[in-house]
């Protein structure tokens, strides 16, 4: 019996859920209306070239992997390595300050001080030795909070829209629209908009993986990633709007946007009673798409054939629940040291900054690979039911070098220090460092992977993949 296959709707709204992220919205009503413009930019710079690559080299390269088996037999087997060290690691500081976010979330719905950094460690390590616990008992136990998190964010996102449309109808936006300017001008916060706009943006290349899932294979998935890139600039656009109609730019944080958002508007529309249900709602959302990724996240090596790389012990799952123990223990182990370094000689704030900065960065080094190989691959003969865009090679070298540019810049600015920052040197220094470290670490494990196959099969080189 054929297993069901996705229809395009069912594929449409999963891209949707996985590619765009609430607390984002936040970061951009911060910097004022002039986000609105940088939506429509890095739609246009950053989303439409991530799409083509997607679509183009979807249907260049069958085999399974996605971003990392393009850039391994697009350009090389170490750059295909590296790309998918990449793209696992970044993981790490994402779920770091997940963490920090959902402790902020969950202290704040308790009534509690969301930058006491000691809370923030408290609440980061509990959550942290749960969510771990839960992913080691397998995925029948780690499925249900993605469920209701899937479910609890689009309802939090209804009402701030409500709120934004009730209070505008009053006359009492808190943003004049008419009067603001919505030329960005140069500042850390949008300095780091910009490289947080490119993570908003991120993660059509996974619909790749699911090519043999969907009614309609690549044609569906094209068409996916065009609603995908439109339905997100709505949302994303839509709900810098609604944020910036309860509360003015200024009283936005980065952090604490959302809550202070929620709590304030919904106590400007006479509903205060219901702030701290609300914000439980959104923080459980958090959680449940951060014990999804989490999983997701332990799955990557396998899923990119990185165990083959790794010290042997790392492949051993528990033979009940098929859970693969070393990669999550080691995930949660990571997680909380970089949570705890990021909190060094810094605030919350400041140190949830950190913590996105080094998302962007770790999360765009695997972009470049995939834009280099659009670029290295774009005069190639194309197979007969692959797909590439209008205009053909020179469309795709034009696109894969604006996706290149754009990321390069997004991963400049997130490397700004906040001019509110006490250590600045200190900041960029811890994400400068952490990137190159996990280079080094990654490149160790690749060599020291080509010993052992060089010593059990006879000498290889470098640029040819293992067996």
């Amino acid at each position: 019996m054929t297993a069901k296959r996705l229809r395009f709707v069912d594929a449409a709204l999963y891209a949707l859920v996985i590619g765009t992220g609430m607390r984002w919205v936040a970061v951009a009503a911060a910097v004022g209306p002039s986000a609105l413009l940088l939506w429509c930019v890095a739609l246009l710079t950053f989303y439409v070239p991530l799409a083509v690559a997607t679509a183009e080299l979807t249907g260049r390269f069958k085999g399974e992997g996605g971003i990392y088996a393009w850039a391994r037999d697009g350009l090389s087997p170490m750059a295909g390595f590296l790309c998918g060290w990449f793209y696992w690691i970044s993981l790490m500081p994402y779920f770091a300050g997940t963490l920090v976010f959902l402790s902020g979330l969950s202290l704040s719905a308790a009534g509690l001080d969301a930058k006491d950094p000691a809370a923030v460690l408290v609440v980061s390590s509990v959550l942290t030795g749960a969510v771990t616990v839960l992913q080691l008992a397998g995925l029948r136990y780690g499925k249900w909070l993605p469920n209701i998190g899937a479910t609890g964010v689009w309802l939090v996102f209804a009402v701030v829209i409500g709120m934004a449309v009730v209070l505008g109808l009053r006359g009492q936006a808190a943003t004049d629209f008419a009067t603001s300017s919505y030329l960005p001008q140069w500042s850390f916060g949008t300095a780091i908009l910009w490289g947080t706009i490119m993570f908003a943006y991120s993660g059509a290349e996974a619909m790749a993986f699911l090519r043999s899932e969907i009614e309609g294979g690549l044609k569906s998935i094209v068409r996916v990633l065009v609603l995908v890139g439109l339905g997100s600039l709505v949302i994303y656009v839509g709900g810098t709007v609604a944020l910036l109609g309860v509360l003015p730019s200024s009283a936005l944080t980065r952090l604490l946007g959302f809550p202070d958002a929620l709590r304030l508007g919904l106590a400007h529309v006479g509903l205060a009673q219901f702030a701290a249900p609300v914000i439980g709602l959104f923080a459980l959302s958090m959680l449940g798409g951060f014990v999804g990724w989490f999983g997701v996240g332990a799955q990557l090596p396998f899923a990119a054939g990185l165990d083959n790389f790794l010290p042997p012990a790392f492949g051993w799952r528990h033979p009940r629940t098929g859970a693969p123990v070393p990669a999550i223990l080691l995930q949660g182990v990571v997680t909380l040291a970089i949570v705890i370094l990021s909190q060094v000689n810094s605030t919350v704030s400041s140190a949830y900054d950190i913590l996105v900065a080094m998302s962007i960065v770790t999360v765009a080094i695997p972009y470049l690979f995939m834009f280099a190989t659009l670029f290295a691959c774009a005069g190639r003969a194309h197979p007969a039911d692959s797909w590439w865009p209008p205009g053909g090679a020179p469309t795709s070298r034009a696109l894969a070098l604006i996706g290149g540019v754009s990321t390069l810049i997004a991963i400049v600015c997130s490397i700004l220090p906040n001019a509110n920052d006490p250590h600045p040197l200190q900041s960029v220094l811890k994400i400068v460092l952490s990137s190159l470290g996990a280079f080094i670490v990654g490149l160790l494990f690749y060599v020291w992977a080509r010993r052992r196959q060089s010593r059990r099969i006879g000498f290889a080189p470098l640029g040819e993949p293992l067996d």
